[in-house]
């Protein structure tokens, strides 16, 4: 059989001593460009299985028409946004995801932010760096509150990191019942009382269509001025020219963005310049435990569909039943 990883643009996954047990029993090519539609076409079209890395490669009607002999997507994650799983269905292609991998990296770095923007970090460097002693003064995160949206496994690693420093946690979602939320020791709430008394507000919800420019005007304009908005979710979660006004007119008192409409972010975009803003390139994900869990996890789930024949965690598991 063959297997190809697609998009190692990190080149992590190359040269990893986990490939040895993915080529005892598959040739493997690992890839860590950015190929054109051809491209991709050639070197998919006689494989088994396909390894994303994240979402970086969309799999739409017309690419998944091009590869006959594809049988799996183990893909690096939970996230399916990138992949047209209707036409995945009716091609008969099942995928395979790899949960919990980034739940530990993707929390840290959303209280990196929280600290950041109100110790203001930042701020309190770049006037140092241009020979100040600034006289800033931040504020402390306990007793503060914190509103979660999206309570899922990240959610609620960020609630209970929250809780040890003394925060007060509300949290709201699409698919979020007052019931999960008392077990997870979380005050349940609407959407609106959340924006309205949080002093940060974390974006954690799967990009599903009812996510998708889930926050807009209105909604920063119930925030307070002194909060702060963290995304490490997906940036089409946030309508972005919404929050640029915001953010820029001192609605709310800044944003930690790892996710943007558009990766990688253009640059010229205002993201860029807007000086109460951090932002960084979607490393929220990016850690040596994580890229080891994802690689193990999905060379775990191509070792179990092919070898043992006993597909897991399967997320359209209805085509194995066709």
């Amino acid at each position: 059989m063959k297997t190809v990883i697609l998009d190692d643009w990190e080149k992590y996954m190359t040269n990893h001593p986990s490939l040895e047990r993915l080529q005892a029993f598959s040739n493997v090519a690992v890839y860590t460009d950015k190929p054109s539609f051809d491209e991709l076409v050639d070197r998919l079209h006689d494989v088994d299985a396909v390894l994303p890395i994240r979402e970086r490669t969309q799999f739409n009607k017309e690419l998944i028409e091009c590869l006959p002999d594809l049988k799996l997507i183990a893909q690096t994650g939970t996230g399916v946004a990138h992949l047209d799983m209707e036409a995945l269905n009716q091609a008969g292609i099942p995928v395979a995801r790899t949960p919990g991998g980034s739940t530990a990296a993707v929390t840290e770095l959303t209280f990196a932010y929280m600290l950041n923007l109100i110790k203001k970090v930042a701020e309190t460097d770049r006037a140092m760096r241009n020979n100040a002693w600034p006289e800033i003064i931040g504020t402390n995160l306990r007793g503060k509150s914190l509103g979660i949206i999206g309570l899922g496994k990240i959610g609620c690693s960020v609630a209970k990191m929250a809780k040890a420093f003394g925060m007060n946690v509300m949290a709201w979602g699409p698919t979020l019942t007052e019931q999960r939320a008392s077990k997870e020791g979380v005050q349940y709430t609407s959407l609106h009382n959340l924006l309205r008394l949080s002093d940060a507000v974390s974006l954690h919800v799967r990009l599903v269509p009812e996510t998708t420019n889930l926050l807009q005007e209105e909604h920063f304009a119930l925030m307070k001025p002194s909060a702060v908005l963290i995304n490490t979710s997906r940036g089409r979660v946030v309508k972005e020219q919404a929050l640029m006004q915001a953010l820029q007119n001192k609605e709310i008192a800044g944003a930690g963005l790892d996710v943007f409409e558009k990766e990688p972010l253009p640059v010229d975009h205002p993201f860029r310049s807007i000086d109460n803003t951090l932002i960084t390139s979607h490393i929220g994900w990016k850690t040596e435990e994580t890229f080891n869990n994802f690689l193990n996890g999905s060379i775990d789930n191509v070792h179990q569909y092919f070898v043992k024949n006993e597909p897991r965690n399967i997320f359209n598991r209805e085509v194995l039943e066709e």
